[in-house]
């Protein structure tokens, strides 16, 4: 008895040809596996400098330079900084990728679908023969919604190109708002420094008096807690200093405890107000066009449920040979039946996003516009605190300067002068929050309006 491979030559050609051709075509499409082992460690901070600097180089050519973070900085250099090593915005940048990937995939066309099959006959007698089928089928249920898959796929590409990019922009604003917090209070605590020295010095000047007798204990005692009051301010603002510092260094992605030369903040008299303000960020803010991006892959993909009611069907070719020897080929339609799902609940589930994404999108204007509106009149507010101060300030350091000199000539009483002191350095610390108040406010500004000032 012959097999079906002797009695048909398309068969055995089929056979002897798919042997070699069809592995080496399934070969040729196929990705090969590569391992991505997990560091165990952080990089070193040469490293770190080495990885920056390339970083700078692919992404401003014109910024080829090494970097030097010793050298005086400005907040915009650190929020440039801060994009290209924070760990969370690497780790959140390779969602682009993976945005990218799904758009691809979206866009494929479904693999076709080979069975085969073989029936030999156990009791072999005259006249049998070994029966096989042969069918190819491809579903054109994927034709019909590719264009709405692709939608879908493009428009959360886009969004999720928004929302990296809105975290780089909060991510470099932060670094400029901690700057700025950190300049000013490195500022602050230099006056208190300068203030600890000034009543470490007259409290010794009153200890001394009060063994020769030309002090009385009350003085002292006044001149003793000055002096402690001098010490708490100045290391609660060493404290500040150290926690700011920590948290840039946190937010560029450098270690703890490196210290980083910042160069004074600029501050901006004049910026425009709410009215102007307010329709720039309705439409410049990256993170509400992220969310316009989300609702409408949203809008695509309610859509794509509702093309998913209408019933899906695979078309067919086999070819067949049962024991008898008996030859057939025909279609073959593969429909399904839209009776009790017909995709209602992925409809539902849609709709109800698409409201949910909605109502967010709302939510986030009406903040986006309480926020800018907040900021310009709290601007308002500390420039009007401000301005007369930096009139006053200067004329109590310069009075401050006059009776110290009158004081150690003994031409003025040292209670005098400790409460001109007094004031004029609690003044100095008030104008310097402030200034850092105002400066961080700026920024804040900036950040929410989605637009730097240029």
């Amino acid at each position: 008895m012959y097999s079906i491979f002797e009695r048909s030559g398309w068969w055995r050609l089929v056979a002897v040809h798919g042997r070699i051709v069809l592995p080496l075509w399934l070969l040729t499409g196929c990705a090969s596996y590569h391992a991505q082992p997990l560091r165990d460690h952080l990089p070193a901070m040469a490293k770190v400098a080495q990885a920056m600097a390339a970083a700078l180089r692919h992404d401003h050519p014109a910024s080829a330079h090494p970097v030097n973070l010793h050298a005086p900085l400005s907040g915009k250099d650190l929020g440039e900084i801060a994009v290209l090593l924070n760990p969370d915005l690497r780790a959140m940048r390779a969602q682009i990728g993976v945005a990218k990937a799904q758009v691809f995939a979206a866009g494929l066309l479904p693999d076709p679908q080979l069975a085969l099959s073989a029936d030999l006959p156990s009791n072999v007698a005259a006249g049998y023969y070994n029966a096989y089928s042969m069918g190819l089928s491809w579903s054109l249920a994927s034709l019909f919604t590719r264009a709405a898959d692709l939608h879908v796929a493009r428009a959360q590409a886009h969004s999720v190109q928004y929302q990296v990019a809105w975290q780089e922009w909060l991510v470099a604003n932060q670094a400029r708002i901690l700057a700025r917090q950190l300049y000013y209070l490195q500022e602050q605590e230099a006056v208190s420094q300068q203030a600890a020295a000034t009543t470490d010095q007259l409290y010794r000047t009153s200890v001394q008096n009060l063994r020769l007798g030309d002090a009385t204990i009350t003085t002292t005692a006044l001149r003793q807690i000055a002096w402690l009051d001098s010490q708490d301010r100045q290391l609660a603002l060493r404290r500040q200093v150290t926690k700011v510092r920590q948290n840039l260094n946190k937010v560029i992605g450098l270690p703890p405890g490196m210290h980083l030369a910042l160069r004074a903040p600029e501050m901006l008299k004049n910026f425009p107000g709410a009215a102007q303000l307010v329709p720039l960020a309705d439409s410049h803010r990256l993170d509400l066009l992220a969310l316009r991006a989300g609702y409408q892959a949203q809008e695509a993909r309610v859509r794509r449920a509702i093309l998913g009611q209408y019933p899906g069907f695979t078309i067919g070719f086999s070819r067949a040979a049962d024991t008898s020897n008996i030859q057939t080929i025909g279609p073959s339609i593969h429909l399904d039946i839209p009776l009790w799902n017909r995709n209602r609940g992925v409809i539902a589930e849609s709709e109800a996003t698409r409201a949910q994404l909605h109502a967010a999108y709302t939510a986030r204007l009406f903040q986006t516009r309480a926020e800018i509106t907040a900021l310009v009149a709290d601007l308002h507010r500390l420039h009007q605190e401000i301005t007369p101060l930096e009139q006053q300030v200067p004329q109590l350091q310069s009075a401050e300067q006059r009776l110290r000199s009158a004081a150690a000539e003994h031409n003025v009483t040292l209670i005098d002068y400790e409460a001109v002191r007094s004031q004029a350095l609690a003044k100095s610390l008030q104008l310097l929050a402030l200034k850092q108040a105002y400066a961080e406010q700026q920024v804040a500004l900036e950040m929410a309006v989605g637009l730097p000032w240029q």
